[in-house]
């Protein structure tokens, strides 16, 4: 029975290699898992703030919950080795969406 790295190493393996045969160092397998945990912290908060229209300061909480995601998918695409676009912040959270998740990345 394969554990349940073995998608997460091979996605890292290709990535980082270029190719599917070439060996190379993996990450921290527990680092990305982190990072994926907490992205989905991020995410449902996020989601919290857009429903609560009563909060207090809401936009200030949605931004500062906003720029931590795009920080979190800066970081995941860092350990998947997915280059990090040089876009508006908009465009490089959606351009590294896109990517991570084709890599196999979910949250």
């Amino acid at each position: 029975m394969e554990s349940p790295f073995h998608d997460i190493a091979k996605v890292f393996r290709r990535r980082r290699s270029g190719g599917r045969n070439a060996q190379c160092v993996l990450p921290d397998p527990f680092e990305a898992l982190n990072v994926q945990l907490r992205l989905t912290r991020v995410v449902g908060e996020i989601r919290r703030l857009e429903c609560d229209q009563g909060r207090w300061a809401r936009a200030h909480h949605l931004a500062a919950a906003t720029g931590a995601y795009d920080d979190l998918l800066v970081d995941a695409a860092r350990l998947a080795g997915v280059p990090v676009p040089d876009a508006p912040a908009p465009v490089r959270r959606v351009m590294l969406e896109s990517a991570l998740r084709h890599d196999g990345w979910s949250w």
